[in-house]
């Protein structure tokens, strides 16, 4: 409520008039600076009603001032808390709605608010502070409301971060337990070859032992045959049974190298030892496969999609339909072409996602990446060249949209397909979902956002997002 600046809160104080001795009552002061009774100061014939020009005396310093010169400009100086009127001394008790100005008695029944609406100030003051409170209430409730939001939203915010960390710790954890498990498998496979070194180097010793042992025994008996052949006659016949006796040749069996046993536990361990780095390549390829999957997260843009397709409420299918549904225009939505794009995409990174394929008669399907500056409106070429990296699926034909494109030889129909992009090395890899052989990879650079791609022919085919 706007305030009239020449009416001033007044205090009633224990000073006296100077006029009067008296109590100062309903006081005013004049420009010398001294306080006094209305009364004293302005005789009540003439309140309200000084002519112009009037010359009036100050009783303490008799100075002579000019009432139209600013000579007398009184401040009230009424009781705590009342206001008095600037033009007549009295003091306020009504208030002007129209003019949003304070009245007097005097003023009050003036011709200037006649016919204005004119109530007690007490009255008046009420429907504005019945609005005030009612503003208030307001006020206070959109905050309890925004406070109460607030709360709510970090206790969810702070509930993530709790399970973000826990996430940290499990990951950690699983981790810890898997090099752990590792490493206690990495010991005992080289405890286990430990071993078999061991035997290896035994059976070798003994092996080398004996044949030394029959070296050495057949050196002696070629010494002896040596000197026998050196005997004179007489000797050597006199002898001659003994000696044909000891000279007959004895046949030398000779040991296994390694025993059958020993070769039986090489082989084993040589087996399980052979597919390691396979069985590691597979174990990161699915754990690759597991986290990098994305299509938990991905979802068919409707902005995108053809009039010709239906896609599911989740966003996770979609259909061919040959009534052309009525769907409003825009520049991303593909009109030639029964075609949608996944969101989100993407401008770097490894993603890979997975998709059902189900091919009606005569159907087919596209299943890949699009560039975002794909064309959309009007004939539509489906190549590399024009941004697209994708397979196209049918009954009669299968190929990659290379330029020119590329005929693949599939036998069969892949049930479910995966789209593995790699933004940084420019690969596009299509795979057979459950066996994860590779169907057509693509090569290239990327310089802007990518998004998954698809696209379904002919009544009864569709393609789903596995989760």
């Amino acid at each position: 409520m706007p305030s009239t600046p020449s009416l001033q809160v007044v205090h009633k104080g224990t000073a006296t008039c100077p006029a009067c001795a008296q109590p100062l009552e309903d006081a005013v002061t004049a420009t010398c600076g001294h306080d006094f009774c209305r009364l004293c100061l302005f005789p009540p014939s003439q309140m309200g009603s000084q002519p112009s020009g009037r010359i009036l005396l100050c009783p303490v310093c008799q100075e002579e001032e000019e009432q139209t010169e600013n000579v007398m400009t009184p401040v009230p100086l009424g009781p705590l808390g009342e206001t008095c009127c600037e033009e007549h001394g009295e003091k306020i008790y009504f208030f002007c709605e129209n003019d949003a100005e304070f009245l007097c008695v005097f003023c009050r029944e003036g011709p200037a608010h006649q016919a204005h609406t004119v109530g007690l100030l007490e009255e008046a003051i009420q429907p504005y502070r019945e609005r005030l409170r009612s503003r208030k209430d307001a006020v206070s409730m959109e905050r309890d409301e925004i406070e109460d939001t607030k709360c709510r939203e970090e206790q969810k915010i702070q509930e993530l971060l709790t399970q973000i960390e826990n996430k940290k710790q499990l990951v950690e954890t699983a981790f810890q337990r898997l090099q752990q498990e590792l490493e206690e498998q990495q010991r005992l496979l080289l405890d286990r070859l430990r071993q078999l070194e061991q035997h290896i180097w035994r059976e070798r010793d003994e092996y080398l032992s004996t044949l030394s042992e029959e070296v050495t025994r057949l050196g002696a008996q070629v010494q002896e045959l040596e000197d026998k052949c050196q005997q004179p006659a007489s000797e050597l016949l006199q002898d001659i049974r003994v000696s044909q006796s000891r000279c007959e040749t004895r046949t030398f069996v000779c040991p296994e190298t390694i025993s059958s046993e020993l070769i039986r536990k090489t082989r084993d361990l040589h087996r399980k030892i052979l597919v390691l780095p396979e069985m590691m390549n597979t174990f990161s390829e699915r754990l690759a496969h597991h986290l990098e999957t994305d299509s938990g997260l991905l979802i068919l843009d409707p902005q995108t999609a053809s009039q010709n397709l239906v896609l599911s409420d989740n966003g996770k299918s979609v259909r061919y339909t040959r009534q052309r549904q009525k769907l409003p225009d825009s520049p991303v939505r593909f009109d030639s072409l029964p075609a949608v794009l996944g969101c989100p995409g993407f401008t770097s990174g490894r993603h890979r996602w997975q998709v059902e394929v189900q091919l009606g008669d005569s159907g087919s399907c596209i299943v890949g990446v699009a560039a975002e500056e794909v064309r959309r409106k009007g004939e539509m070429g489906l190549s590399a060249a024009e941004g697209v990296w994708a397979v196209i699926l049918s009954h009669q034909q299968c190929w990659a949209s290379t330029c020119p494109d590329t005929d693949l030889p599939l036998t069969d129909i892949p049930c479910s397909v995966c789209v593995v992009l790699d933004y940084e090395a420019g690969r596009v890899a299509i795979l057979h979902a459950d066996t994860q052989k590779s169907i057509f990879t693509f090569t290239t650079s990327f310089s802007g956002k990518v998004y998954p791609f698809f696209s379904v022919w002919k009544k009864g085919s569709c393609l789903t997002l596995k989760d």
